[in-house]
Parts: C-alpha cells; sequence; structure tokens
C-alpha cells in the first residue's frame, strides 16, 4: 500500500510540473472553453465568447503584442506569433453571434 501512496505522488507531481511548463496564452474574461489538448503538441485551446472578431484581434495585441502576419477577412482571421521561442497561431472566425477562436501552439523552435 505505501509503495501505491508514493507511486501516486510520484505520478501526480510529474503530470502537475508538465502543466507548469505549458505555455499559458491569455484568454478574455468571458472566454468559453470547449477543448483542450495539453499532453501532446500541437497545444490546442478552443472556445467561443459574444465579442467581435476585431475586439478579439485588439485583445491579443495588448497581451502579446503585434502579430507576426494577419491573414483573413471580416468573418475570419488568424493572427501568427512566436511567443516564448514558439509558433502560435489564433484563428478567429465569427458565425452565429459568436466568435469561435482556436489558439494553437506548436513545439519549441
Amino acid at each position: 500500500m505505501k509503495k501505491l501512496i508514493i507511486l501516486s505522488l510520484l505520478l501526480f507531481t510529474s503530470f502537475k510540473t508538465l502543466a507548469i511548463n505549458v505555455i499559458d496564452i491569455a484568454v478574455p474574461d468571458e472566454f468559453v472553453t470547449t477543448m483542450e489538448v495539453t499532453d501532446e503538441y500541437p497545444l490546442v485551446k478552443t472556445g467561443y465568447l459574444t465579442q467581435s472578431i476585431s475586439s478579439i484581434t485588439d485583445f491579443y495585441q495588448q497581451q502579446l503584442g503585434d502579430p507576426l502576419k494577419i491573414t483573413g477577412s471580416e468573418n475570419y482571421r488568424t493572427l501568427f506569433y512566436n511567443y516564448q521561442n514558439r509558433k502560435v497561431r489564433i484563428s478567429l472566425y465569427h458565425r452565429n453571434y459568436v466568435t469561435e477562436v482556436s489558439i494553437m501552439i506548436e513545439k519549441a523552435l
């Protein structure tokens, strides 16, 4: 029993350490997470909110600075960043009164 407890503590500590090392990209306060992949690359976080694409773009420019590149249109936009030596792509898609947000983080450069 003692070995099982020690093994459980070691596994918990290992997973906690991995979680701390995952890059944390800020999301707006009202962001509702629908999916998150944090145990393998690319790391992915998706969700939605009611803000416009323009206001979400402004939020990320305040948080991460000016993107390296922006593509898209009124209803769809992708922001490309290098953040903490990783490529980050933030895709925004507006439909049905909400904006879907997908954040993808690749392995270190």
